[in-house]
């Protein structure tokens, strides 16, 4: 009879995991801190004004629920994410407005705001 190795403790597993991932963030969040500042969204008058703190919200397909267990580098890029204040980030999160890409470049590039109503708002230039 052979013996079977025991398993890495998940604790060791989570903390790797973790520590990659941390590395990714600390490149990716202060690329899109510099590029959107406090809100992304205080450029569209019409949305609304801005509210509590900034926060790093995750577009489209890439929605933190949608990206577990992929890889940070695909979790986690300037593409596909942008600094929201509180109450945007809650409204986006609540489908009041979703956020389309108009250009291959993603969140790189200018974005439209689509309302639940069908309003359709473009970024100022």
């Amino acid at each position: 009879m052979t013996a079977i190795p025991k398993p890495e403790p998940r604790k060791r597993v989570k903390g790797r995991r973790r520590r990659a991932e941390r590395k990714v963030i600390d490149r990716v969040r202060p690329a899109v801190v510099a590029r959107d500042g406090y809100c992304r969204v205080a450029n569209v008058r019409a949305m609304g004004a801005c509210r509590g703190a900034s926060e790093w919200a995750h577009l489209g397909e890439k929605r933190r629920f949608r990206t577990r267990g992929l890889p940070p580098d695909e979790r986690h890029t300037t593409a596909d994410s942008v600094m929201l204040c509180d109450g945007h980030h809650d409204a986006y999160d609540d489908h009041a407005f979703e956020i389309e890409k108009l250009t291959t470049g993603g969140a790189d590039g200018r974005l439209r705001y689509v309302a639940r109503d069908g309003t359709v708002l473009h970024e100022e230039p």
